[in-house]
């Protein structure tokens, strides 16, 4: 495990200094968390994978600058970043909403067929419209946990609080997500 921490402080003291090869072990590293946590946040596969690669290219812009030691420091630094990129992305899809397409020029589905999709889709976009009505601190905590696995001492690490305060943070969101689908789902 130390020697995992010390590796991880090596790559990104060589990262600072410009090694392209120390870059491409952290992203390595860090693609996979950084794409779930967007994607968790946002409708399609494809949105999430542009985002994280501007995630990644304002990081390589940025890492002279990097203060982080450990891979808990780095991974709360990316996010902030994600968190950025994403506040960016909303604000402009609000401005410019998407125009659907005509019937004429859908696309071919790559998998099966909208009636077979369209419950499961129902669902995750009612458990994403409650997640974005969590604070944020409990939002953060949801995304950490669920969607990244990350147990309770690394995601309190990542926010900044104790494991204690995750806990409360988590049992709140549950209780408030639990309220909000249980309502939604009597409304139906």
């Amino acid at each position: 495990m130390q020697e995992a921490v010390g590796e991880i402080a090596g790559l990104i003291r060589r990262a600072r200094t410009g090694d392209p090869a120390a870059f491409a072990d952290l992203y390595r590293l860090a693609v996979t968390a950084v794409y779930r946590y967007l994607s968790a946040r946002l409708n399609t596969p494809e949105e999430a994978e542009e985002l994280t690669q501007e995630v990644f290219l304002a990081a390589l812009g940025r890492i002279q600058g990097l203060r982080a030691e450990d891979e808990a420091s780095f991974l709360a630094w990316l996010f902030q970043i994600a968190r950025h990129k994403l506040a960016d992305h909303l604000r402009q899809r609000y401005r410019r909403p998407a125009v659907p397409l005509d019937e004429d020029d859908q696309l071919a589905a790559r998998q099966p067929g909208p009636d077979e999709l369209a419950e499961g889709s129902e669902e995750r976009a009612e458990v994403r419209r409650a997640l974005e009505q969590l604070t944020p601190e409990q939002r953060e905590v949801m995304l950490y946990k669920y969607v990244l696995g990350f147990d309770n001492e690394r995601t309190a690490r990542l926010v900044g609080k104790t494991i204690n305060a995750v806990n409360q943070l988590h049992h709140r969101a549950l209780a408030s997500l639990h309220r909000m689908l249980t309502r939604t789902e009597k409304t139906r």
